[in-house]
């Protein structure tokens, strides 16, 4: 039911992202991404239906492997039936499996829903402020 996502899903990931986030993304970033990331898809015949992108990295004065996790989204047609909560569930057992310390992830304060999913997973919630520079 859950697996990484393939270059033959390309096209439906990008159509995904598309409906999900309303981004529009090349091919070759999506080729680049798979490569270097773990990215999760739940998919009904080629329709893929949820997804998250995982960044495994390092914290070197913590001396610990961690997740990043980005792009979680479900098609509105398919949310509040539980597919976050299986790519959650697969993350944690990722995380088991390859020494991960833990997972952090980034939410914006409008998103009720994903809070509450990741309250029911006991995620935590850091007390920071993210600050952003961006770059032309």
């Amino acid at each position: 039911m859950i697996e990484q996502l393939k270059k033959a899903d390309i096209d439906n990931y990008i159509d995904f992202m598309k409906e999900v986030f309303d981004y529009d993304i090349k091919r070759e970033n999506i080729e680049k991404l798979i490569k270097k990331n773990i990215v999760l898809i739940i998919k009904d015949n080629n329709n893929i239906l949820a997804s998250a992108v995982l960044e495994e990295r390092f914290e070197y004065i913590k001396d610990a492997k961690y997740y990043f996790l980005s792009y979680l989204g479900v098609r509105k047609k398919y949310r509040r039936m539980g597919y976050a909560s299986i790519i959650v569930d697969k993350i944690n057992d990722l995380a088991r499996e390859n020494d991960i310390k833990y997972l952090e992830l980034n939410s914006g304060n409008q998103r009720k829903s994903a809070y509450y999913l990741y309250q029911k997973n006991n995620f935590k919630i850091k007390d920071t402020t993210v600050f952003v520079k961006f770059y032309n």
